[in-house]
């Protein structure tokens, strides 16, 4: 009688990350507005490898421990039979007091997306709890080891992933 009632609640639990995944906000700068100060530490549950889906194929973030006020990271994007379709490279970084997140794109062969001297930049917005908005892209803890990201892409509108950190 323990395992039904167990899997009841994680069911629970799963279908409550998700809905929470599903209605995290994006959020913008407003124009002249600055972003708060903050530091690296403020992301340190960040730190891990954290596997989920997205853009309907599976999604991988690995994000190093912070070393000299940034914590770098890396995105792998496949599809569901497990070829590489992108990566992303970044890194969350301490600036002037507050935090940026700096991120380039890269094909399967490693081509860049952008040009060779310029990356994607999206400053701090508010950081409430566990939840980093920053101009554009949303990371919430949704759970001990459940993370959901949220992306204003723009033209495809508001991407979701949903992840669960991997632990061995």
């Amino acid at each position: 009688m323990r395992i039904p009632r167990l899997a009841a609640l994680a069911a629970v639990f799963v279908f409550t990350a998700s809905a929470h995944a599903a209605e995290l906000e994006v959020r913008s700068l407003a124009d002249g507005e600055s972003s708060p100060a903050a530091s690296i530490d403020a992301l340190s549950w960040l730190e891990g490898r954290w596997l989920g889906a997205g853009l309907g194929g599976k999604s991988e973030e690995v994000i190093a421990p912070s070393r000299g006020g940034q914590m770098m990271g890396m995105f792998r994007q496949t599809s569901v039979e497990g070829e590489l379709q992108f990566y992303e490279f970044f890194a969350f970084a301490e600036t002037n007091g507050t935090l940026e997140l700096r991120l380039r794109h890269f094909n399967p062969d490693m081509t860049a997306w952008e040009d060779k001297t310029s990356h994607r930049l999206f400053p701090l917005v508010a950081i409430e709890g566990d939840t980093a908005y920053f101009d554009g892209i949303t990371y919430s803890l949704i759970g001990a080891d459940t993370m959901g990201v949220a992306v204003n892409t723009g033209e495809m509108g508001v991407i979701r992933f949903q992840y669960t950190r991997y632990t061995e």
